[in-house]
């Protein structure tokens, strides 16, 4: 029985690498840019599937470094007594920040964020230091 699980584990491995490496091989092909509106049709198509691809992958690692970022804040709120300051510098790079991979992305033409940046709109001056 223990070999049927080593061999589910191999097989889920490969599967991820495969799906990563096609995400990263095809970043560059799909990128290039060309005239004739069938190869525009496939490369829109081409760019599309890549992007759901690498969202599989992208997607969960995403919301798991929320989730712990979301914890950790949870955790540093009630070891601080109570103060926001803290777990909000925790909290919000963590949740913020791009889930799903889009095809922009691939293309180079608008940045995937992992870590998200704070609006400077939401900085406000109240900070709570009890």
């Amino acid at each position: 029985m223990e070999d049927r699980g080593v061999f589910r584990r191999l097989i889920h491995r490969s599967v991820l690498l495969a799906l990563v490496s096609l995400c990263v091989a095809a970043v560059p092909l799909l990128a290039r840019a060309d005239d004739s509106p069938e190869r525009n049709i496939f490369m829109h198509y081409g760019l599309g599937v890549g992007a759901a691809l690498c969202t599989l992958v992208y997607g969960p690692a995403k919301i798991l470094y929320a989730t712990l970022g979301s914890l950790t804040g949870g955790l540093a709120w009630a070891l601080t007594g109570g103060r926001t300051d803290v777990p909000r510098e925790i909290i919000e790079p963590a949740v913020r920040g791009d889930y799903v991979v889009t095809p922009e992305n691939l293309t180079f033409n608008q940045p995937l964020l992992f870590v998200g940046k704070e609006h400077a709109l939401d900085r406000t001056g109240d900070q709570n230091y009890e």
